[in-house]
């Protein structure tokens, strides 16, 4: 429903106030949410962690619980990953 509505309305140039504010409020929302849930950033941040263990730049405590931070902060990217954010729901059911 809010996809065709969206889709219709919009290629017909018509704009109902208050709409376009609301979906300007759902695309910033998004993009905070791959920004914030990237899981390809996780990962990277968790082999910088690795390395600096390694390398003897922080301690193994130091590295264990970032490392258990990060592992944490992964599975959430994951979840949030799977959610597909794309896609409305029409939480009314009309």
């Amino acid at each position: 429903m809010f996809l065709i509505d969206d889709v219709l309305l919009r290629t017909l140039g018509i704009s109902i106030p208050g709409w376009d504010l609301v979906w300007l409020f759902e695309l910033i929302r998004d993009f905070a949410y791959k920004e914030m849930y990237n899981p390809e950033e996780v990962k990277d941040r968790i082999k910088e962690n690795r390395m600096l263990y390694e390398f003897e730049e922080i301690t193994k405590e130091e590295y264990e619980k970032t490392n258990g931070e990060l592992m944490h902060k992964l599975k959430l990217a994951e979840r949030v990953e799977e959610m597909d954010l794309d896609v409305r729901t029409d939480i009314l059911g009309s």
